[in-house]
């Protein structure tokens, strides 16, 4: 995978973070400032609404902070990533090799 490729990815996964980030706090009906006050550190409720629409990028013991207060396990989770790259990754079809033909020597006789 190239720089270029990477750079895709690694924006791709970073939306899917958002998203999934704003969907777990709604599926809990917490609003941002609640989310905010449970995190380990504490963060301002506009840190949260920053992280959701990308301006800002959380770190990674923020993220597991997060899981943890929605009772997710952060290896499921980054396996949904893995799931959701795979989906964008184009696969090349994969071509059939044609038959082998026995040899003119190999008729089966013994």
């Amino acid at each position: 995978m190239n720089s270029r490729q990477r750079l895709n990815w690694l924006n791709s996964a970073r939306r899917d973070i958002q998203a999934s980030l704003r969907s777990l706090r709604i599926q809990q009906k917490m609003s941002q400032a609640e989310l905010a006050k449970k995190m380990s550190v504490p963060v301002d409720q506009s840190t949260i609404s920053n992280w959701e629409s990308g301006k800002t990028i959380m770190d990674l013991e923020q993220l597991l902070d997060i899981l943890m207060i929605f009772g997710k396990d952060w290896k499921s989770f980054f396996g949904f990533l893995a799931d959701n790259a795979e989906k964008r990754t184009i696969k090349k079809p994969q071509q059939k090799e044609p038959p082998m033909e026995p040899k003119a020597d190999d008729k089966g006789e013994d």
